[in-house]
C-alpha cells in the first residue's frame, strides 16, 4: 500500500522502524506475545527486495548563482513589506555561516551567546537517540556573529531570531519556486556551509566545533569540495 501511493523506500523504513518500537515496547511492558524473530525476519526479506532502503545521502550544494538569485528575491519582498516580513536574507546567510538547522537558529537565545569567546548554546540540538535536553555550545565564524550582532534586541523577547522554524521553510520554498531552483532545501545550507569550513582548511575534529555532528563518520559525507576552492601547496 505504502509503495503504491508513492512513498519512497527509505520513508517506508522509517515507518518499519517505529512498528519494531511498538513491538518491542508491546513485549516489555504490556507482556503481549510478540514473535520479535518475525519482525527482524520481514525486515530482513523487505531490505532484500529493495522494499526499505536507508535514505539516499544528499550532496546538493547552492551555486553561487543561485545564492545570489535568491538574496535579490529575499531584499526585494524586504522593500515591499519591511515590516511583516522574516529578514530570510540574514537568515540564509547564517544558516550558510553557521552551519545551524532552521529549527536550531529559532531557539538561539541572548543568554546564551558569548561574544567574546565566540561561541552560543544551542538548546535541544538534534540527536539520534536523545530528543531533548541535548544543549551543546558551538563555535560562531566572525560572519556568523556580525549576523548576529545587527539583530535588533527587544527586551520581551529573549530569541535572537524569534520566528517559527516552519514559516522560514515556506518563505525558503516559495523563493526556490519564484526563482526556478530545482531540488534546493533549507538543510542544503547546512551541506554549504559544512563543507565552506573544510574547504577554509579546517580539519574534521574543528569543523565539529562549528557544525555539532555526533559522529566524524557522518561528518565525511560533507567533504565534497569544489576543485577550484582547492589551494596547491
Amino acid at each position: 500500500m505504502r509503495r503504491r501511493s508513492g512513498i519512497k523506500p527509505s520513508t517506508t523504513a522509517q515507518d518499519i522502524t517505529w512498528l519494531g518500537i511498538i513491538l518491542k515496547t508491546a513485549v516489555a511492558a504490556w507482556r503481549m506475545p510478540v514473535d520479535l524473530n518475525e519482525f527482524e525476519s520481514a525486515k530482513l526479506l523487505l531490505r532484500s527486495k529493495g522494499l526499505i532502503t536507508r535514505p539516499a545521502s544528499r550532496d546538493r550544494r547552492p551555486t553561487l548563482e543561485e545564492i545570489e538569485q535568491l538574496r535579490a528575491y529575499f531584499q526585494r519582498s524586504q522593500k515591499i513589506r519591511p515590516s511583516a516580513i522574516i529578514p530570510m536574507e540574514d537568515i540564509m546567510d547564517f544558516a550558510i555561516a553557521s552551519s545551524r538547522r532552521q529549527e536550531e537558529i529559532t531557539r538561539l537565545t541572548w543568554d546564551d551567546l558569548d561574544e567574546v569567546a565566540m561561541t552560543c548554546w544551542v538548546r535541544d540540538a538534534k540527536h539520534p537517540r536523545q530528543k531533548w535536553g541535548n544543549h551543546k555550545r558551538f563555535k560562531l565564524t566572525h560572519e556568523a556573529m556580525a549576523i548576529i550582532q545587527r539583530q535588533p534586541r527587544a527586551k520581551s523577547e529573549p530569541r535572537i531570531f524569534p520566528y517559527a522554524a516552519k514559516s522560514i521553510g515556506t518563505r525558503f520554498r516559495a523563493a526556490t519556486a519564484a526563482k526556478g531552483i530545482e531540488d534546493l532545501r533549507f538543510h542544503d545550507l547546512r551541506h554549504e556551509a559544512t563543507s565552506r569550513l573544510f574547504e577554509a582548511g579546517y580539519e574534521i575534529v574543528e569543523v565539529q566545533q562549528f557544525t555539532l555532528h555526533e559522529s566524524w563518520d557522518v561528518l565525511k559525507r560533507y567533504t565534497y569540495l569544489r576543485p577550484e576552492k582547492l589551494q596547491l601547496r
